[in-house]
Parts: structure tokens; sequence; C-alpha cells
């Protein structure tokens, strides 16, 4: 490692230091090394007399050997004061924007590597008063150089900012009509690469895949481009009411960013909270016997989980989604009615797949009833819904069109993505757009679709859609 050459002899700095005034602005430096010509903004540390607004300083620098003409032009500065003592080193005190500063320091050391290098300056302890805002000191980089007159700090830094799959609906960019497996065979089974009528599914942040597996009565947990599943909850083949089985017809599922999973326990009465890694679940909703009371739940179908731990259940027989607040024994109502369903923005009709929107407090619900086919927006509070997918009281196989929508997911962008059970597709409506999509089945030469239960994203936007009647996993990959 070189040393950075000094500045000046002790004898030298005692006379040149005494008159020197310093001030830190940024320049532009332009360097001619040979027939190599570059140019740089960087931050100077300007030493000789009393350094004046709107100054034009040239001085030459030698670079491993080379001496190169260089122009530093300075910016306007503000009137400042500045003091310094040295002691056999350099001593750097500043000010700027009128405010006064002085700093004393015992010899400074300095080392630096071959370019591109970092410098650093060690010194001992310092006493500095100042009246400015508070600065932030950064480290410099910089190649070995012998300056005359200034010396240049850093080089430019270049910031990278990661980027991933942009808005389909702007980019027109949707997903590969052909499917892959990404689980099940696509014959029943309780093996641990078949699945047996899965219904929900969920990604968590690492994308593992969770599906509840309806009818083996359990949920599995696939990591990425793993085929072969591990039971999180439940027993293969084996149901029950106790707190380590489950039903015979779980529906929606839920993980949250700890990995604890939700469960609806359809059958059951209930929703289960299985702790990550736990071989027996809890209640956190319902208390396992139907009924309309607020401490019952009648066929929970979509379940979802709030940052704050509170639970949205979609209740298929009660025609109403409650929210459960942590340990709660009573549910509140968010939306519906129990006493009827209907088509009418104010009622639910066999409210199937639930998302909620945390950032703008909305329920996306499906009402799954065929009669009804059509997604509510519902903001928290409201007395009514908007319909954004669909068209109540005419189901059909039409763009803007639904028909026993079931599972659902939104983007980042607020794109809305259905699983339209009966029409066996899964249809887009981009944000704010009724008309739909198809992105999956139906295709022309593409794979088709078995009673679609419910689809979602994983981070790369690749589609996952769940057949109940297909016995499987399917993987669309984003073009």
């Amino acid at each position: 490692m070189n040393s950075l050459p000094s500045i000046a002899s002790s004898s030298a700095a005692s006379g040149i230091l005494g008159k020197l005034g310093l001030i830190m602005i940024p320049v532009l430096v332009i360097v001619i090394v040979g027939s190599v010509v570059v140019a740089v903004v960087v931050p100077t540390i300007l030493l000789g007399n009393t350094v004046k607004p709107n100054t034009t300083t040239t001085a030459s620098v030698v670079a491993n050997g080379t001496t190169a003409s260089t122009t530093t032009v300075t910016a306007t500065a503000a009137a400042a004061t500045v003091g310094a003592t040295a002691a056999a080193g350099v001593t750097v005190a500043a000010t700027a924007a009128g405010a006064t500063a002085a700093a004393t320091a015992a010899p400074a050391t300095a080392a630096a590597t071959a370019a591109p290098a970092t410098a650093a300056a060690t010194a001992a302890p310092a006493t500095a008063a100042a009246t400015a805002a508070p600065t932030t000191a950064v480290p410099a980089t910089a190649a070995p150089a012998t300056t005359e007159a200034a010396t240049t700090v850093a080089a430019p830094t270049t910031v990278t900012t990661a980027t991933g799959p942009g808005n389909p609906c702007n980019t027109s960019m949707y997903w590969n009509t052909t499917a892959s497996s990404r689980a099940g065979t696509g014959t029943s089974g309780p093996g641990p690469n078949q699945l047996s009528s899965p219904t929900g599914i969920f990604l968590d942040l690492s994308d593992n895949l969770y599906v509840a597996d309806a009818g083996s009565y359990r949920v599995m947990k696939y990591a990425p481009g793993v085929t072969n599943g591990t039971i999180v909850a439940g027993t293969t083949n084996v149901s029950g009411t106790t707190m380590n089985l489950l039903s015979t017809g779980i529906r929606y599922i839920y993980v949250d960013s700890s990995q604890n999973l939700y469960i609806a326990d359809t059958y059951n009465n209930r929703v289960m909270l299985w702790p990550s890694g736990a071989s027996t679940g809890t209640i956190v909703a319902g208390n396992g016997t139907f009924g309309t009371s607020f401490n019952q739940i009648y066929y929970p179908y979509g379940v979802w989980v709030d940052s704050s731990s509170n639970i949205y259940v979609a209740e298929y027989q009660n025609q109403r989604v409650t929210k459960w607040a942590p340990g709660a024994t009573t549910g509140d109502l968010l939306a519906g009615n129990t006493s009827s369903a209907g088509n009418i923005t104010s009622k639910l009709a066999s409210p199937a797949g639930l998302v909620y929107d945390t950032l703008n407090q909305d329920l996306y619900i499906a009402n799954s009833a065929t009669a009804t086919s059509t997604v509510l927006k519902w903001h928290i509070g409201d007395h009514n819904a908007t319909v954004v997918a669909g068209t109540a009281g005419s189901p059909g196989n039409s763009s803007t069109q639904l028909s026993s929508p079931m599972g659902m997911t939104l983007d980042k962008w607020n794109n809305l993505y259905v699983a339209d059970r009966t029409n066996n597709r899964v249809q887009l409506f981009c944000n704010g757009n009724t008309t739909g999509i198809t992105i999956a089945g139906n295709g022309a030469g593409g794979t088709t679709l078995s009673a679609p239960y419910d689809v979602k994203l994983d981070s790369k936007l690749n589609l996952y859609v769940s057949l109940n009647s297909g016995a499987r996993i399917r993987l669309f990959a984003k073009l």
C-alpha cells in the first residue's frame, strides 16, 4: 500500500499554513492523461489564501508519474470564516453559509491503495466548535495522486436500482399459455407428490408454495422447484375436530411473514392457526359450531390476515365477512348481511375468495353464487360495495362476465386476478377496468383448466392456479 504524498514539509507548512484559508466545495475536474480525457464532479478541499466567492483555480496533478493539466472551476461559495492550526501535520477547519468553525488536530496519517482506492485518515482526538448545521463525513475514494494546490477527494458513484417485471396491463406482456405442473401429478392420491381436490393456495415471501389438499385433509408445503411436498398441518386421510386434525373440507389458507399458517377449516366451522413448525393448531375464529351469532362462523372460506394479526373471514353460509382481533372470541361484521343473500351491493351471495388491500382498506370479495357471480370491492366502514368484476345477476363467459368466481389475488398495481371456476379460466381485470382478459385457460393451443379454485402470483409474477378437479397446481410462466 502506497502512502499518499504529504502536501508540504513541516517547515514549509508552518510558513504556508499560517495564511491558509480552506473551504470544501463541489468542483468539475477535467484531467488529460495522454489521449484520455476524464471529467468528474467531486468534493474538493482547496488550500490557499482565503477563498473568495466565484473563483477559478488552475492546478497540475501528478498521477502515477505523469503530469496532467487540470482546470478546477469552483462553485459560488457563501462567505465563510475559517481558522486552522497546524502542528507538524495537516489540520482542517471549515465553515459554510456564514458559520464559524475551528478544529485542532495532532498530526494526521493518510493512506490509500491503488486505483480505485480508498483514502482514509486517522487523527488523535480533536476538539471542534461550530455553529453550522450537522454535517456527515463521507469516506473518500481516490487514485494515488500528488496535488500542488488541489486535492481530489472522491470519484463519482453510480447507483443501480433493481427492477422487476413491469405492470402487465401497461406492457401487454402476459403469461405463457402452456403451463407446467408445479405440484401434484393429475392423479389423486396421498403421496408426497400427489394432491386430492386441492382448494386454496398461498405463496410466502420466499416463494414456498402452500396447498390446501382438501381431499387428503392436510396442508402441503413445496419449496421452490421441489415437487415433493411436506405436511405442515393435518394428517393424511384422517379427519377430526381435535387440534391436530382438520375436516374433510378445508378451503382457503393464509401464511404470514413468520410462516404461521391460517386455515379455513370449513366443515369444522373454525379458523385454525398453525404456528410455523408446530404439530397442532389453535382456534382463532369461531368456536367449532355453526350459527349466526358473532362467536360463531358458518362455513369459513376466504381468510386473510393483516399486519396487526386481525383475521378476516368470508363466511360462505352466513353471507358475511367478519373481522377477528387477536385473542378475540367474537367477530365484528364488516360486510354483508347474515339474514339474506342478494345481488345488490349491500349484500353478499356465497362469499368465497377474499383479499384485503391493507393500504387502501378495501376488501375484495368473490360472490361465488352462480346467480350473482361478481367480485365486490368493499371499503372498510362503508355500507355498500362497488362491483369491480362480473355483471350482477348475469353470469356468463363474456369478457365482462364471470361464472362462480372463487379465489383471487391482487398484484402491486392493484390489478385483480380471478379464478373463474365454471368458465375454466383465469381473468385479469386491470386496475379500474371491468373488462377482463383471459390469461389462462380456454386459450387456443394452450393448457386447459379444470375447475380453477384459486390463483396466486410469485415474486416474479409467475401465475399459479389450483385445479380442484385436476388434482394439481399449474404454473404459467410470466413472459
